[in-house]
């Protein structure tokens, strides 16, 4: 797996390097350290940060890049250069570094990268994973990715589906949702099976993992599954979501979980190499 860590300023450890050496126990990692030298900063201190960085590196082959100019640009002209399978970026931070970055999650969430993620908070283990799926078409990759996410981290999984349009949860009592997802993976229709499928994923992997069932807008729903469930990772997909009725429940959700999430997230792409 290529993977990209765009480095937007100097720290003692780094969350996101920590992040790859736990993931590299399962995957082979070919990392790249990427850091953008603003303008009146000295070549040097980018050199050093980047040293600094790979010397963090366990067992892992590195390479680093020192560029300059704007971070969005440069972003997506390495993407255009390399293949990256992951974008990594680091949120947070001094107020310098956090107006960099805010720009960078707004666009490269959308970007030509195959999977983005966004690293939030001090480092910490992930031990709680959320994957979120709107339905069989175009999630099965986010299952998987999630889900591979998961295992490789020794974390629990647990996958939510939201149905469109419902009575939201904060309306209805829990026990009703309860019997209702088991009502559901009784039948046999489209979401059902794609539940029960992703269910297989995750025994596949041997992970610790549960089905939720939500009702009502799907922003709304996840951010709330996200802030209750105090998940450390959230995993979305990278999607626009047709026009017409359904764009009401179902408008693109990327952005607006990247505002409102405070945990870490992985958007995944349909490319994504997980």
């Amino acid at each position: 797996m290529n993977i990209l860590i765009y480095l937007d300023q100097e720290k003692k450890d780094y969350h996101a390097i920590a992040f790859i050496n736990g993931l590299a126990r399962t995957f082979p990692v070919a990392l790249t350290l990427l850091y953008i030298v603003s303008e009146g900063e000295d070549q040097e201190r980018g050199e050093a940060i980047l040293a600094h960085a790979a010397e963090q590196c366990a067992d892992i082959a590195v390479r680093t890049l020192l560029r300059w100019g704007d971070p969005v640009g440069v972003l997506l002209s390495e993407a255009r250069q390399e293949k990256h399978d992951l974008l990594i970026i680091q949120s947070g931070g001094k107020k310098r570094a956090k107006r960099r970055i805010e720009s960078i999650e707004n666009i490269i969430s959308q970007s030509i990268y195959p999977a983005v993620l966004i690293l939030r908070g001090a480092s910490r283990e992930v031990k709680r994973v959320l994957i979120c799926t709107g339905g069989p078409e175009g999630h099965g990759k986010v299952i998987e990715s999630g889900a591979d996410m998961a295992q490789a981290l020794g974390a629990k999984a647990t996958l939510l589906h939201v149905a469109a349009g419902a009575v939201p949860t904060m309306y209805t009592g829990l026990p009703a949702f309860e019997e209702s997802l088991e009502d559901l993976l009784k039948t046999d229709t489209v979401v059902s099976r794609h539940l029960r499928a992703g269910a297989e994923v995750l025994d596949a992997r041997n992970i610790d993992g549960e089905l939720e069932l939500r009702r009502g807008i799907p922003i709304d729903e996840i951010v709330r599954e996200a802030r209750l469930g105090e998940y450390d990772l959230v995993v979305i997909g990278r999607s626009r979501i047709f026009s017409g009725w359904k764009e009401i429940f179902m408008s693109e959700i990327t952005q607006p979980i990247l505002d409102q999430v405070t945990a870490s997230v992985l958007v995944v792409g349909e490319k994504a190499p997980f």
